[in-house]
């Protein structure tokens, strides 16, 4: 078994290769329950995005979260509280160094090691993610990016994936009743590396420049541009400085 402890807390479908991990998830299939594999071969990320996933040195997985009872409002928080989920995760690893760069990836002192995508299902969420876990320097996809290796963790890539996943999903299972709450608005702003930030973000009808200044109560970051506040609910953004 792959997996043996994250398999304690969800039903874990191990997968010895697959293009995507979304490609496998069921929807009949218990809450939690959760695809995953060392060899991912055609991931995908926001706006169209390819996720490179060396084989044996990246994990990648999917959640389902039903969300049959979930209101709309609480469910637009999924891909922030996955990101939270995340970082908490890889901070038991590395030290409480990970962050969210809004609104899916997850840093390490400005630097990519995990990444998140959501899709909604008819009465589930498929809470995708991958994680950088023993890439060597001249391995990594951009020179912006990390894994649990350089940033000191130590294990092999099944033992690293397992301690992720493990604490992945009893941190998101913990999260969930809170969707949509103050507490949870709380603990995503603290987390959120982005706040405070100069930021470009690319919309697919222009460019806003600005400062991060807050994120709003659907999830939206806020973005000063001069004497206006602009509440970006979609879109790329880049740290500036």
């Amino acid at each position: 078994m792959l997996f043996p402890g994250a398999a304690r807390i969800a039903k874990v479908v191990e997968l010895d290769s697959i293009g995507s991990t979304f490609d496998a998830v069921d929807e009949r299939a218990a809450h939690l329950t959760t695809w995953a594999t060392l060899d991912q071969r055609a991931g995908r990320g926001r706006l169209g995005r390819e996720w490179v996933s060396p084989a044996g040195k990246c994990l990648s997985a999917t959640v389902l979260v039903h969300t049959r009872r979930m209101r709309d409002d609480a469910i637009a928080w999924m891909p922030l509280a996955a990101g939270l989920a995340l970082a908490d995760a890889l901070d038991t690893l590395v030290g409480d160094r990970a962050g969210i760069k809004w609104p899916n990836d997850v840093l390490i002192e400005g630097r990519k090691i995990a990444g998140v995508l959501c899709e909604r299902r008819k009465h589930a969420v498929a809470v995708g993610f991958g994680v950088n876990l023993t890439l060597e320097r001249d391995e990594l996809p951009t020179p912006q990016a990390t894994s649990l290796t350089l940033e000191g963790a130590e294990g092999t890539a099944p033992v690293l994936a397992d301690a992720v996943l493990w604490h992945m999903l009893r941190s998101l299972d913990a999260l969930l009743p809170a969707l949509g709450g103050e507490g949870l608005h709380a603990a995503v702003a603290a987390s959120l590396t982005t706040i405070g930030r100069e930021v470009r973000v690319e919309l697919p009808d222009g460019e806003l420049l600005g400062t991060a200044v807050g994120l709003g109560s659907a999830g939206e970051l806020q973005v000063a541009c001069g004497d206006e506040i602009v509440d970006v609910r979609a879109g790329d953004v880049i740290h500036v400085r």
